[in-house]
């Protein structure tokens, strides 16, 4: 019989229990918990890289990706040259054994560039690396699509499928539907030209087809007008950090760096340079920071813009530069010549984002500088857009469904050519549905023509725009063609802005044209007129309900109603 006294001593038989229960409790410990997997360096010089500039580096490269685990680093180490060259799409998303690679880390040590040697430049579809996604397209792995049962609103936290999307919290999913309003009887439930109305969005909770997000949704999804639907991300990959490294796409490919299907990454420390395309692309992406990165020699209407982002939930990009955009033209070869235009920064589809310290410089390009698309609820602190310089090449466009989105300290200057045109205007509202934006102390000086419009003109000729705001801030005419400020849809404000010459007016508030309603029942209040600087004339207002006060003219006409009233 086990001798308890010779075993224990004294202590009671309660006192050997908590010891036991103790030893117990350290050994399941063991046995659940066991020792951690270290992360491992895979450094592509081990597996036959050169880096030299000369040799191929594509091989080597691939088997590094393969033997990767998760957590582990991708490592490009300084060389005498630096330079890996790649034949092929470098792919990160999961390892020779089906692993995905969450958790990884690719490192080129602040001086690696991988410099794709793409030889057929007749047809640019290659991408210098792609994170996520199939490693075929620009895109998230989307699932099957799954119609919403009933109208989910816009800032609800929660939408209804009509049946299981297969989602558990911590999923990712993408709101989609049509751009083009069918409500309005035209039966057209497709997207808008340049891409439909959507966003990716957490999964909080699920209760039967029920599924709460974690932010909330940014429109008011319909599946009877505009056919929205829900789709899960398939694998998305996790926990990526990209840093300290240039893709160079030796003027061939089409896009340098990819993320799809990404969340909670990080890009940072990354120049991305000389594709005929998007040098950087997002595509289907929730919580992703991009910071400190430099794009040059970039850029396609066809091909994407020279920074894109599309279906972005919660995007964060801080100090972003894009210059010397392609300058192609109409007539040039490959798919991403097709069409003239070398778009600058472009986001699309997507929501409550921040984006801090962008700049734009469109010397010499073809194509809008900076324009957003079913962009909404996004906020944009110290953008920079300037030189945008041919025809109708607009500094900021707002375009089609972009809503609730704020522009602080934006500055916006010499975009588009002289002359009559509206369309050459530093800040141009176009499309269906931009409603809500606000430009808060911005500087929009010196563009070809108006230097904020807000025009009827849209797709559907609907002329849907509405109760857009300028608040404080310097606008200063080029020319007395067009007034300074432009406006042509209802409920707009201006308060609080600084407005110079030259210009046939300081605001000017159209009248009805065609569908469109004009600018009733806009708010001018407080804003000054600077005397002497070639403003013809102060404030027009096309409607009795336009109205404001504290507006210091200067001895300038205005025929503005007073009264009190408030910016929406």
């Amino acid at each position: 019989m086990f001798n308890v006294k010779h075993r224990f001593g004294s202590q009671s038989i309660r006192s050997r229990s908590v010891w036991a229960n103790h030893l117990l409790l350290l050994l399941a410990a063991f046995t659940l918990c066991p020792a951690p997997v270290y992360a491992t360096v895979q450094n592509v010089l081990s597996y036959g890289a050169v880096g030299d500039g000369v040799h191929d580096d594509t091989s080597a490269i691939n088997a590094a990706i393969a033997a990767m685990q998760p957590g582990d680093t991708l490592l490009f180490p300084c060389t005498t040259n630096s330079t890996y060259l790649i034949n092929s799409q470098l792919t990160i998303i999961q390892n020779s054994h089906g692993v995905l690679l969450s958790d990884v880390t690719v490192d080129g040590s602040g001086c690696a560039i991988i410099k794709d040697q793409y030889s057929n430049a007749g047809t640019p579809t290659g991408k210098i690396m792609v994170i996520g996604g199939t490693g075929i397209g620009i895109d998230a792995n989307y699932g099957p699509t799954v119609a919403l049962s009933a109208t989910a609103n816009e800032l609800s936290p929660s939408f209804t499928t009509v049946s299981g999307l297969g989602v558990n919290p911590g999923d990712y999913v993408r709101l989609q539907q049509g751009g083009e309003d069918s409500s309005t009887g035209s039966g057209n439930t497709a997207c808008d030209p340049d891409g439909c109305r959507g966003e990716v969005l957490k999964v909080a909770s699920v209760s039967g087809n029920a599924v709460t997000v974690t932010t909330a949704l940014h429109d008011t999804y319909d599946p009877v007008a505009n056919s929205a639907v829900a789709q899960k991300i398939s694998s998305p990959l996790t926990g990526i950090t990209v840093k300290n490294i240039t893709f160079d796409g030796n003027g061939t490919n089409a896009y340098g760096l990819v993320l799809a299907g990404v969340a909670y990454s990080t890009v940072s420390g990354v120049t991305a340079r000389k594709v005929q395309g998007a040098a950087i692309f997002g595509g289907g992406d929730f919580n992703v920071a991009w910071s400190n990165i430099t794009v040059t020699q970039a850029g396609s209407e066809d091909c994407g813009a020279a920074a894109h982002f599309e279906q972005q939930g919660n995007l964060s990009v801080n100090t972003l530069s894009i210059s010397q955009e392609n300058q192609q033209q109409a007539g040039g070869s490959g798919t991403c010549f097709i069409n003239a235009g070398a778009f600058g920064f472009s986001l699309t589809g997507s929501a409550n984002s921040t984006i801090t310290n962008l700049t734009v410089d469109a010397t010499g390009a073809y194509g809008r500088p900076f324009k957003t698309a079913a962009a909404r609820w996004n906020i944009l602190n110290s953008v920079t857009v300037q030189n945008g310089s041919q025809t109708y090449d607009n500094g900021v466009t707002i375009e089609y469904y972009s809503s609730h989105n704020t522009f602080n300290e934006c500055v916006v200057t010499n975009n588009g050519k002289s002359g009559s045109g509206t369309g050459n205007a530093g800040i141009n509202l176009l499309g269906n549905f931009n409603q809500f934006n606000v430009f808060s102390n911005c500087s929009v000086t010196g563009n070809g023509n108006v230097q904020f419009y807000d025009g009827y003109f849209d797709a559907l000729r609907l002329g849907t725009d509405a109760a857009n705001a300028i608040v404080g801030g310097t606008y200063t005419g080029s020319n007395s063609a067009e007034a300074v400020i432009l406006l042509e849809a209802p409920g707009d404000s201006v308060s609080g802005a600084t407005i110079n010459g030259p210009g046939s007016l300081g605001i000017e508030m159209d009248s009805a044209t065609g569908n469109a309603p004009g600018a009733p029942n806009t708010c001018i209040n407080n804003n000054v007129f600077v005397a002497g600087t070639g403003l013809i004339g102060g404030i027009y207002a096309a409607f009795g309900s336009d109205n404001g006060s504290g507006n210091q003219l200067n001895g300038l006409s205005i025929n503005l109603t007073p009264g009190t009233c408030t910016a929406p």
